[in-house]
């Protein structure tokens, strides 16, 4: 299995357009530690997509099974996302769950940024 790194360098930035297909994220989360670090194991259902926010903590996740869309760029199993404190950034997965490990220094705080919708652009003030 190759092993990808994932910087902000490398991400897209690009939040899927149709968003009709999807439905909103339902993580099922496994604390492994609540404290510092933090350290959490996600599971992301099929066909979820996660809206654009940032952590007020730095953070690496890594992809422990299947495959999921990190800011345009595709994941595999095995890729290592690292992502700056106050970074924006979505996810997305495809027809199989994705399964991350995800470690901050902190839980932190949780910022949910507006998106821009398809509608909205070109339309004034």
């Amino acid at each position: 299995m190759p092993i990808t790194f994932v910087k902000p360098e490398n991400w897209k930035m690009v939040p899927p357009a149709d968003r009709k297909a999807s439905r909103s994220a339902k993580l099922h989360g496994m604390h492994v530690s609540a404290d510092n670090p933090f350290t959490i194991l996600l599971e992301e259902p099929p066909n979820t997509y996660t809206a654009v926010h940032s952590h007020s903590e730095p953070e690496v996740m890594v992809v422990l099974a299947g495959r999921i869309t990190f800011n345009g760029e595709l994941c595999p199993q095995g890729t290592m996302i690292l992502v700056p404190a106050d970074a924006d950034y979505w996810h997305s997965t495809g027809s199989e769950r994705c399964v991350l490990g995800l470690i901050r220094p902190s839980k932190g705080k949780t910022t949910h940024a507006k998106e821009p919708v398809v509608a909205d652009v070109g339309r004034p003030g």
